[in-house]
């Protein structure tokens, strides 16, 4: 886009688990913060350009793998209920997110990691 002259969005995606900690994750959570990080200063780098860089970072969503992946339906529940909206993600909810980063109504926000999660990964006492 930068070599070209285009304008435009970039909108990457990254994960709850960059900001939220949970045991077992320190690899994925580093690569995907290193994805936060790297947008902020590729927003900086490209901005000047007309181009905008923002990262979705969705929480537990509804997949098929999801789904396929021998959940039990107990901590599926637990889950939805650690989540400010008492659900789980759809994979509507983060695509929905995109078309919004992508789109001129987002025009003035740049280098910014927008948690699609529920509110799953806001501290304190539920």
């Amino acid at each position: 886009m930068h070599a070209s002259g285009a304008k435009g969005a970039i909108v990457n995606t990254s994960s709850f688990v960059a900001r939220a900690a949970s045991a077992g994750t320190s690899t994925y959570a580093a690569s995907k913060a290193g994805v936060d990080a790297m947008t902020r200063a590729l927003a900086v780098e490209v901005g000047g350009n007309g181009i905008r860089v923002n990262t979705i970072a969705p929480g537990v969503i509804e997949t098929p793998m999801f789904n396929d992946s021998g959940v039990p339906d107990e901590f599926r529940q637990a889950l939805a209920n650690q989540s400010a909206l008492k659900r789980l993600g759809r994979p509507e909810d983060i695509a929905e997110a995109a078309v919004w980063l992508a789109s001129d109504q987002s025009g003035f926000v740049t280098g910014q990691g927008i948690l699609t999660d529920g509110g799953f990964a806001i501290p304190g006492l539920r």
